[in-house]
């Protein structure tokens, strides 16, 4: 049996190149973009768990849509019967009387602060007929990562915002102070659960 040439080497190699190229193209694009792989991985993981609809190919997977006047045929487990006492209408309108109508709201995204994974806008929003011109000031409190302060917000024209940044979920406690000398106590759980979306 004869042995290999040189020649019938680099005509093996030069047959393999396209294959070796194939590989190292496709290495050095995973690790370029290894940030937006991440991201849309965790969209499509996102996407999943909330229970919106996904079709790859002749692959589908069905949303988990509750319309506001009846339950989608698509959603597993939902059950629905009519309010006829009232009662739950008016246990819901007793969360919105306390306070004014006034609601504690919150935004995310991503974090510019190190070691912090998102940052967050806090504020207040009136409901239905209400406004905010009866409230004088809102009195923040985030707990004792915050050194246990107390942050007082006065700018009425910015909807008495707050911002700050966490690396995890936390509930934020808001006193509301009102123009004719009243206080309320407000709270909001400012979740991440809606951070796959600011990515």
């Amino acid at each position: 049996m004869e042995g290999k040439t040189p020649a019938d080497a680099m005509s093996a190699f030069w047959a393999a190149a396209p294959s070796f190229a194939w590989f190292f193209l496709i290495v050095i694009l995973l690790v370029v973009f290894r940030k937006e792989i991440k991201g849309l991985f965790g969209a499509l993981g996102w996407r999943l768990k909330s229970g919106a609809s996904l079709k790859i190919a002749s692959f589908e997977l069905g949303s988990a849509y509750v319309s506001a006047n009846n339950v989608s045929v698509e959603v597993q487990g939902i059950e629905s019967k009519p309010d006829q006492s009232g009662v739950r209408y008016e246990e819901r309108r007793r969360y919105y009387e306390p306070n004014r109508k006034i609601m504690l709201v919150h935004k995310i995204a991503p974090s510019k602060q190190q070691n912090q994974l998102y940052d967050i806008l806090l504020y207040l929003v009136p409901h239905g007929d209400s406004t905010l011109s009866s409230v004088q000031r809102v009195e923040y409190y985030f707990g004792k990562h915050w050194g246990n302060q107390i942050f007082t917000s006065i700018d009425r024209a910015q909807s008495f915002q707050i911002a700050t940044s966490a690396y995890g979920s936390f509930m934020c406690t808001a006193e509301l102070h009102f123009t004719d000398g009243e206080k309320r106590m407000i709270s909001r759980y400012v979740d991440f659960e809606m951070g796959s979306i600011g990515k």
